[in-house]
């Protein structure tokens, strides 16, 4: 039988899954330098990162309070704050992707380094529950 607590874990891992391969795909999306793809990167992060990064702190907040022993973990405390980090660089470079002129190339510049940023906290948070 699967308990409450291994479904949202299942979740969280998707979730998880779904938000890295975005972020990797957008990224490497806009290392062929084609501003015509703005429409494309755009759609993606829309209907996968965003719905991606709003569930993942959701189903991590419902597994620690199923099974609170977790708050005790410290290397927890630090990939929360990573993953939140990375949330805040993925909507940051979300809007900079709506609201700036993707023509100039300094604003394109922000948008790969957000990006960037974003990419590598993930990366770290795979890192640190991997090695946990």
């Amino acid at each position: 039988m699967i308990t409450y607590y291994t479904t949202i874990k299942l979740l969280h891992l998707i979730g998880m899954a779904a938000w890295f391969g975005t972020a990797l795909t957008v990224s490497i999306i806009w290392s062929k330098e084609q501003i015509g793809e703005k429409d494309l990167i755009l759609d993606i992060i829309t209907k996968v990162e965003m719905p991606a990064s709003f569930f993942i702190p959701m189903t991590g907040v419902l597994m620690m309070i199923e099974q609170t022993h977790w708050l005790q973990s410290g290397w927890l405390h630090f990939k929360i704050i990573v993953g939140l980090a990375a949330v805040v660089f993925s909507h940051i470079s979300r809007a900079k992707l709506i609201h700036a002129d993707m023509n100039d190339k300094y604003t394109r510049q922000k948008f790969s380094l957000f990006r960037n940023i974003c990419l590598f906290m993930l990366l770290m948070v795979i890192i640190i529950v991997g090695y946990n």
